[in-house]
């Protein structure tokens, strides 16, 4: 009786070695996080966020200007392909949420999800030291496309590289002949000066090339 026991014993803490180590490696390779959404306040898994449709992720903050005309851009290009794609924005600012909370208010970006991540997971992650930073993602949640900093033409590229993804066609680069609105609804926040005044007004007036460090 004894020796069944110490049998049994045996065999539950082995089933129980097993189904520890397989719930570690499913952990692992799904690689997923959650990140706080502005909009509902709740915690969304980043791996439900790369699921059925293709995905743009901007690795944006309040304080780099040639992210404004980043968000400005997938604004549009959300537009065009709405239904089709998605698009994320994650601010990797350090400084509070109340300043992220005024931004989103000041211009009214038309996009799916806006999610806070001051810990820097995606940064460390996806390796962008650097925003704004923009990752596309099939519907199978690979990556397929990555763009650091945002100058002028961009967008045609992002259009190009969604045509490619979302319908399986090369595109060509041409300019959109349509220009982008500045995105500003009201006047800035309180006691703050207008981000504006240190971005471009439009994404065909934007001549940056290089990004800001990820640091928000």
């Amino acid at each position: 009786m004894r020796k069944l026991r110490t049998t049994n014993l045996v065999f539950l803490i082995a089933f129980l070695g097993m189904l520890s180590v397989g719930v570690y490696a499913q952990d692992e390779d799904a690689g997923d996080f959650s990140l706080l959404e502005y909009k509902s306040g709740q915690k969304l898994s980043f791996q439900d966020i790369l699921t059925s449709r293709v995905n743009v992720m901007v690795v944006t903050s309040t304080t780099c200007g040639s992210c404004i005309s980043e968000l400005k851009a997938m604004d549009w290009i959300r537009a065009k392909y709405k239904g089709d794609m998605s698009v994320t924005a994650v601010f990797v600012d350090r400084g509070g949420e109340s300043r992220v909370y005024r931004y989103l208010e000041y211009y009214k970006f038309d996009l799916d999800r806006f999610l806070a991540d001051p810990g820097g997971a995606v940064p460390s992650r996806y390796d962008t030291p650097t925003v704004p930073t923009m990752i596309m993602f099939d519907r199978k949640g690979n990556e397929r496309f990555r763009k650091t900093g945002f100058s002028a033409g961009d967008e045609s590229l992002i259009i190009a590289r969604a045509e490619e993804i979302i319908y399986g066609k090369k595109q060509d680069t041409a300019r959109p002949s349509t220009a982008l609105g500045t995105g500003r609804t009201q006047n800035a926040p309180e006691g703050e000066e207008s981000p504006e005044a240190s971005a471009e007004q439009t994404v065909p007036s934007v001549r940056k090339t290089t990004g800001c460090a990820s640091t928000g």
